[in-house]
């Protein structure tokens, strides 16, 4: 699971975080003010500051916040003009939205708030649909509205053309002030504040939701919230009924919100949906007891938990967030729980967990034990961990001996604090713009709102912590406000210089600088502009040659959002009592099956189970009693057993061959092992039902790789063993996912030792994923150090039991210094025999046979009755001129030895260990592929020996590493990165093994849990009737009314199963508001009939309707991988120069979740994770990227176009900018791949494209795009045991050296390229391996060792 951040406000008003990955609490920087209020989700935060004013803080983000702005320009073509933006009056504005119903100016083009920064000036976008257009961008149709196209016809009288700029929001990791609702921020300030809705059923990803209470008891709403738009756009006033006053207020993740009034009563808000976030009425809850106030309620998805005027904690039960909107008492609850304990002030988290702060010792808490099913959980558990203390804190009085050894700073390069940034000859003149500036923006902050006011250890008391009434704080802080407003401190506006002589010149651009600022900035002063920056300049983001603390590596893991004033030289960290304000657990997700070290440490753990008197007592006595136990370690024993053995069974089902059944069982794995290893042997035995006669068995050796394939309700594990003649894959299934897991950890142990592997993978290892997210990996030092010779590779192909003709691949061609020994024995009835070296190629002539439409470069043809050996080369249809010279030394009945050597010039060829001829070559032996031999004889061996390791795809060993990935890149030094299905980055920690190898030969170091996200989706479909309308009652020829999105098999919401006892269900069956194609407002897609086109608006011939379901699992596992930070990635790459041991720095290029391109910065062996993400700006967004050899940059846009990075060298490893590249024709592409001078691409329907002639260093862009045929009939493609198979590929990877590509088939086969030359990159055919319905695979770290 991500790491994710508790929040709390301690005594003086200081905000801390405390990180799930982290173990101490740090200080946000304090820039001079102080907080009430805290409310969060992930990477947002409001709150009420001091001065009783809304504050946003955004910080933790990778990826800044940009956003693109659209405008299109229209032109009519007119007589005598031409193309002219004078337009008709019934046509569309000059400059217009997409559909020409807004005037779009580019002028009329503002930014919403000083927040944000343009990036640019406008830009023509120079493509369509990944089409590029020309340098003027124009697009052209014959009238509004049209489909547009890229060239200009005749008929041609209209054109348009799409003009792009982006902004960005700068006040990135600074807090930034809300405009106040009036002038006078006196008049009406806030007292509470609440964030949420940003999991609310149906919405818009990135949608928040602000609820606010100010000190007259209204109600605010702040319209416009999201992740895009952190500031929203202005606030709304909710009406309350019966002239109640509100003094708290809470929202939860689906949008439920809950309040309290003055007189002790809760309001909860109905009506909350995505389309009503702010909902339609109010619902009066009554207190628990009638002598009892409710003070404060807080909101999570299925729990509301309260707090009373004397500390007492109640749950309120029968909530149900995801269908609240939509069922006021799902809403309201049934009923209140008292939980017997007395707390000041609590907090609940999105996922139910619940924190709190002690009614008396104003001490953090957490609830121990709530899951699901137990809302109410079951024990408070204190919780202590090291607080980071700043000089300027009046808990600061400590040793200096208690600093935590890795966090002090240096001075010079903390964070610019708000003081520092004073100008004192610009103070008068920068409050005087200020206010002048303010009478011109509708809602901007007045210098009162905007001071900081500076209150040195005046923290609050505890007795202040505890008022309970609202008034009563707000008194108490209109008492500490007796400082004149008109006495300014200087720090409130000294960090601004403005050029202008004065801004209220409407229209104008401003300068704004300050201390710090690289360069002048230009603001508009007539956008609205409510924000204003308290930690950095206004609208200006800090900078990495200023602010360091900010950008310094973050050696604890947390945000570089925390930091200390400049006038303080040291962070504490320090065990202290430290009295908690505030907690806010709105961005805070802890697994209570795997709580975060400073749960699992705190105080009060001895407690627990593991505490107990008698546990302790019965430990006590067992070390008392070893004492008394004589131990001679003088004394050598021997070995009782040098062997061991054991044999494990168990009943199940086997299926043999594909398309027969599963039929009942018995197995039996056999193990003899010796303690040197050298003697281990197993055998595997599938026996029939009644345990006496086997249906097959074979040696552990034999099995290649050892793969689960469950199914929902069916646990199933595939044994690969393709040197077996009679099954290529045995798939067993058992009764449960234990027996399941039992089998799996075993059969995998014993192949592992088998074949000698642990541990971690060497750097030239293959790694590969399967569809249900296990990770596999080959390494080729095993088949390197079995293969060894001194000046070579050596494979003894396997020949048992092969008739002739007989055909090989050559697995490595036949290049030069590669040699072939194979030794036959004649017939006595043989005449013509032919030995010849085969060009596979994927174009067949005409009319002629597969057999003989193929290139030979060396046809060597003993005629033992003519008495010759003819040599030959057969190419492009026709054999060429025939070398006959030399007397054949070969007789009918002999045995004889046939050497081939290739050397530079041709092949030089024995025969008997007697060199026989030499044949120049007529083709290059770099195109040779195949060996195939014909005639009446006897093969007895075959050797085939070359310069490089052979690595055969059907018999690679492929290892099940541990973890659960969607997908996984590598680099030629080890270092390996991983995505899961919740997009979520890992980086591999060098383990091996985790919860599938249950203990079984798995190192520990490294073994991290991980957490997953899957959903399951069921389609409801429904056909028109005449008389009742859309109905669930289909023709008997269509699908089935619920089913799957192929509609060939029946899915229902009831019978949905996990696949496993790991997965766990996190929400209920929600309608999917995001289905591809659009919906309506219920969730319906409309179509003429099934299958077909789906749209999300009804038309007159739409006879059909669907609508997708969704339910969200979690799936808890294990595996030697480590989280890296929040960023969501849908694509990695990794590639390095250097050799394993160098060090050398490695290029991380990601893709974010939202299309952003981005660069990790401080990637080695040594730290394989990286210091920080640096953002690439693209014009549209990715899906795909790959970087290789070179400073080759490639990548994919969402419109299925390709383009590379410009610029790229070691001194700007980031590039300068992108270049697009024209896709292959009416190809829209999703997946590429880099290799060194070679592109090959991967487009929607699963065809292969290579970009030919790249030269990095002359033409890095290369020339053309040559797509691969299809094969419709390519076994590769077809597998009747892979439900999701289809024609085309998944994936396709290229090695960083020349000569290696692999893919991975529709069906889920792995499969590798042959005749891939430097003249030839797209090669010739396809050599296949196992097909475990694998998903990816990554080749970045194969470097295929030469001799």
């Amino acid at each position: 699971m991500p790491s994710s951040y508790l929040y709390t406000i301690n005594n003086e008003g200081r905000v801390f975080g405390l990180s799930t990955s982290g173990n101490m609490w740090r200080e946000f920087m304090y820039l001079g003010l102080e907080f009430k209020q805290l409310s969060a989700v992930p990477h947002f935060m409001w709150a009420i500051g001091g001065d009783r004013q809304v504050y946003v803080h955004v910080h933790g983000l990778d990826i800044p916040i940009r956003i693109k702005e659209e405008t299109y320009e229209n032109e009519r073509w007119l007589p005598l003009e031409g193309f002219s933006g004078r337009l008709l009056p019934t046509d569309r504005y000059n400059f217009s939205n997409q559909d020409g119903t807004v005037d779009r100016g580019r002028d009329k083009v503002k930014l919403p708030s000083m927040a944000w920064q343009w990036e640019g000036d406008w830009q023509i976008e120079t493509t369509l649909d990944g089409q590029p257009l020309d340098h003027d961008g124009w697009t052209y149709a014959i009238d509004f509205p049209a489909t547009y196209t890229t060239k200009k016809q005749w008929k041609s009288c209209v054109r348009r053309r799409k003009w792009v700029r982006y902004r960005r929001y700068s006040a990135m990791n600074s807090w930034c002030a809300i405009a106040p609702l009036h002038k006078d921020p006196t008049k009406e300030p806030f007292i509470d504040i609440a964030v949420g809705g940003n999991q609310m059923p149906g919405s818009s990803s990135g949608n928040l939701v602000v609820w606010a209470v100010t000190a007259h008891g209204r109600i605010m709403f702040r319209i416009g919230t999201s992740t895009t738009c952190p500031e929203g756009q202005r606030w709304s006033s909710i009406k309350l009924v019966n002239g109640y006053e509100v003094c708290q207020i809470s929202v939860g993740a689906t949008g439920l919100v809950w309040a309290v009034l003055m007189v002790g009563k809760a309001l909860i808000r109905t009506g909350v949906t995505r389309d009503n976030p702010m909902g339609e009425n109010w619902s009066e809850v009554e207190p628990p007891q009638k002598d009892l106030r409710l003070v404060q309620v807080s909101v999570g998805t299925d729990a509301v938990w309260a707090i009373t005027h004397d500390g007492g904690v109640w749950f309120r039960k029968g909530i149900q967030g995801e269908i609240s909107g939509v069922c006021e008492q799902l809403a309201t609850g049934t009923g209140w729980v008292e939980m017997l304990s007395k707390m000041a002030l609590i907090s609940v988290a999105p996922n139910d967990q619940v924190w709190a702060i002690g009614y008396d010792d104003r001490c953090l808490y957490y609830r121990t034990g709530i899951t699901r099913s137990e809302l109410t959980g079951k024990r408070w558990k204190l919780i202590n961990a090291p607080l980071q203390l700043s000089r300027t804190s009046s808990n600061a009085s400590l040793s200096s001996n208690n600093r935590h050894s890795t966090c002090g700073t240096p001075q010079q390069q903390r964070h610019q604090s708000w003081s520092s940034l004073n100008r004192p000859h610009s103070t008068g003149e920068g409050t005087m713009l200020i206010r002048e500036w303010e009478e011109q923006s509708r809602s901007a902050p007045t210098p009162t709102s905007l001071k900081l006011w500076q209150r040195t250890g005046d923290g609050i008391s505890a007795k202040n912590t505890q008022q309970t009434s609202f008034q009563d704080i707000y008194l108490n802080e209109e008492k500490k406000r007796s400082v004149d407003t008109s006495d300014l401190n200087e720090a409130s506006v000294a960090n601004i210089t403005i050029s202008n002589e004065s801004l209220a010149k409407s229209g104008e651009s401003i300068i704004v600088s300050g201390k710090g600022m690289g360069s002048t900035v230009k603001i508009n002063p007539a956008a609205w502009s409510p924000v204003h920056s308290v930690g950095s300049m206004v609208g200006v983001e800090a900078h990495p040659e200023t602010d360091g603390s900010v950008f310094d590596p973050d050696l604890t893991g947390d945000s570089g959002v925390y930091g200390e004033d400049e006038s303080a030289g040291i962070i504490y960290w320090a065990e202290c009592d430290v009295l908690w304000y505030k907690v806010e657990a709105g961005a805070c997700f802890v697994d209570p099956t795997n709580p975060p070290k400073w749960i699992a440490d705190s105080n009060g753990a001895m407690q627990g189970e593991i505490g107990e008197l008698w546990r302790i007592n019965i430990l006590d006595e067992l070390k008392a009693r070893l004492k008394k136990i004589p131990f001679d370690s003088s004394i050598v024993y021997e070995k009782a057993v040098e062997k061991s053995s054991w044999v494990k069974s168990g009943d199940g089902k086997c299926k043999i061959k594909n398309g027969s059944l599963y039929e009942d069982c018995k197995i039996e794995l056999e193990w003899i092992s010796s303690d040197i290893g050298l003697l281990d042997s197993g055998t595997l035995i599938i026996l029939n039902s009644d345990g006496v006669t086997s249906i097959i068995q074979f040696p552990v050796s034999k099995i290649t790789c050892v793969v689960c394939c469950s199914e929902p309700g069916n646990p199933r594990v595939a044994v690969h063993t393709p040197k077996l003649s009679r099954s290529k894959v045995i798939r067993l299934q058992f009764a449960s996912d234990t027996e399941l897991e039992d089998w799996l950890a075993h059969l995998t142990s014993v192949s592992c030792q088998m074949n000698n592997v642990y541990g971690k993978p060497g750097p030239n290892s293959i790694w590969t994923t399967t569809v249900l997210g296990d990770v596999y990996v080959f390494d080729p030092a095993v088949a390197e150090e079995c293969q060894s010779s001194e000046d070579g590779y050596i494979q003894e192909m396997d020949i048992a039991g092969k008739n002739l003709p007989f055909e090989s691949i050559l697995q490595n061609g036949f290049g030069y210094g590669s040699t072939l020994r194979i030794t036959v024995c004649v017939h006595d009835d043989a005449d013509r025999l032919s030995f010849n070296l085969v060009c596979y190629t994927t174009t067949f002539v005409k009319q002629k046979t597969v057999t003989d439409s193929h290139d030979i470069a060396l046809h060597f043809n003993p005629r033992l009755k003519e008495n010759i050996i003819v040599r030959n080369t057969y190419q492009n249809g026709q054999w060429g001129d025939e070398e006959r010279n030399g007397r054949s030394p070969l007789k009918a009945g002999c045995d004889f030895i046939l050497y081939i050597v290739c050397e530079e010039r041709g092949y030089k060829i024995h025969i008997n260990d007697n060199e026989y001829t030499f044949y120049s070559h007529r083709i290059l032996p770099t195109n040779i592929t195949h060996l195939r031999i014909k005639g009446l004889m006897t093969l007895c061996s075959l050797t085939y020996k070359s310069t490089s390791i052979i690595v055969e795809p059907i018999t690679m060993f492929w290892r099940q590493i541990g973890g659960h990935l969607k997908k996984v890149e590598t680099c030629s030094v080890g270092v390996t990165w991983g995505i899961g299905y919740d997009n979520t980055a890992w980086v591999y920690t060098g383990g091996w093994g985790g919860a599938f190898l249950k203990g079984l030969g798995t190192s520990n170091i490294g073994i991290n849990t991980m957490v997953d996200i899957h959903n399951y989706y069921v389609y409801e479909n429904q056909r028109w009737n005449p008389v009742t309308g859309y109905t669930a009652h289909g023709l008997p020829t269509d699908r089935y009314m619920w089913s799957d999105v192929t509609g060939r098999h029946k899915c229902t919401r009831e019978h949905t199963k996990l696949l496993s006892m790991h997965w766990h269900w996190v929400s209920d069956w929600i309608v999917d508001f995001h289905t591809p194609g659009g919906v309506d407002r219920d969730g319906w897609q409309y179509a003429t009939d099934f299958p077909s086109q789906y749209h999300g608006k009804k038309q007159f011939t739409d006879y059909v309707r669907r609508r997708r379901w969704f339910r969200r699992c979690q799936l808890t596992t294990s595996g030697p991988w480590q989280e890296l930070g929040n960023t969501k990635l849908i694509d990695v790459s990794i590639y390095v120069s250097g050799k394993p041991g160098t060090d050398n720095p490695i290029h991380v290029w990601a893709v974010a979740a939202n299309g952003e391109a981005l660069f990790r910065r401080g990637v080695s062996e040594s730290c394989p994770m990286g210091v920080s993400w640096e953002h690439i700006p693209s014009d549209q967004p990715l899906i795909s990227i790959s970087c290789g050899p070179c400073g080759q940059v490639w990548a994919i846009g969402k419109n299925g176009s390709s383009c590379w990075r410009l610029g790229i060298s070691a001194t700007k490893p980031t590039g300068i900018q992108w270049q697009n590249v024209e896709p292959p024709s009416g190809a829209q592409l999703k997946q590429i791949s880099v290799g060194h001078d070679v592109v090959w691409a991967l487009d929607t329907i699963g065809r292969l494209s290579v970009r030919r002639e790249v030269q990095s260093n002359v033409f890095p862009e290369g020339t053309h795009w040559q797509t691969l045929p299809a094969m419709p009939n390519d076994p590769i493609h077809i597998d009747m045991s892979v439900a999701n198979a289809k024609q085309g590929f998944r994936h396709v990877s290229v090695s960083r050296e020349q000569g290696q590509v692999w893919a991975i088939s529709g069906a889920g086969i792995i499969c590798r390229r042959i005749g891939v030359t430097r003249e030839n990159p797209a090669g010739t055919g396809w050599v296949t391996g196992i097909g475990a319905n694998w998903q990816n695979i990554s080749l970045g770290g194969f470097v295929n060792k030469t001799k």
